[in-house]
């Protein structure tokens, strides 16, 4: 247990998915994405459960043109391996962690009140934007499309 009544152990969550995206655990979005400890487990369920419905709406015309050729799961669909997973679920994962955090750091400021808790680089409005840009390019990465951004300048 930390000073803040969250526990410091890892989580043992899997978020579940609609059964033909993978599900995702709590304790691999905190350590890919050093989240902060002190969001409470059920903060970070709700964030990846968010991610995973952005990124599943994001891929849903993808996934319609899989299931017509007979795949049943994400896990089904031939896709070249990085070590012993697919690139689709590496981007997919990607896309969903990294939506996941622009939304979750944006409450931050809400969930730890102390004057010294305040991190303008966590809790800035440009980190949520990147972060919603790494989203958008693990979904481009995803379906095998460049990713272009622009800016107003």
């Amino acid at each position: 247990m930390s000073f803040s009544g969250n526990s410091n152990a890892d989580s043992t969550t899997t978020v579940s998915n609609d059964g033909w995206w993978p599900d995702l655990g709590v304790a691999e979005f905190q350590s890919r994405y050093r989240m902060p400890k002190e969001y409470a487990e059920k903060v970070l369920i709700d964030g990846l459960q968010i991610g995973m419905a952005w990124a599943n709406e994001q891929l849903e015309a993808w996934r319609v043109e899989q299931e017509a050729t007979g795949s049943a799961n994400l896990a089904a669909v031939e896709s070249p391996k990085l070590g012993n997973e697919s690139l689709k679920l590496i981007h997919y994962r990607r896309a969903v962690f990294s939506h996941a955090k622009a939304y979750l750091l944006q409450q931050f400021p809400t969930i730890n009140r102390r004057e010294a808790s305040g991190n303008e680089a966590r809790e800035s409005d440009d980190t949520e934007d990147k972060f919603l840009e790494y989203a958008q390019a693990a979904i481009a990465s995803f379906l095998g499309k460049g990713f272009i951004t622009a800016e107003l300048i």
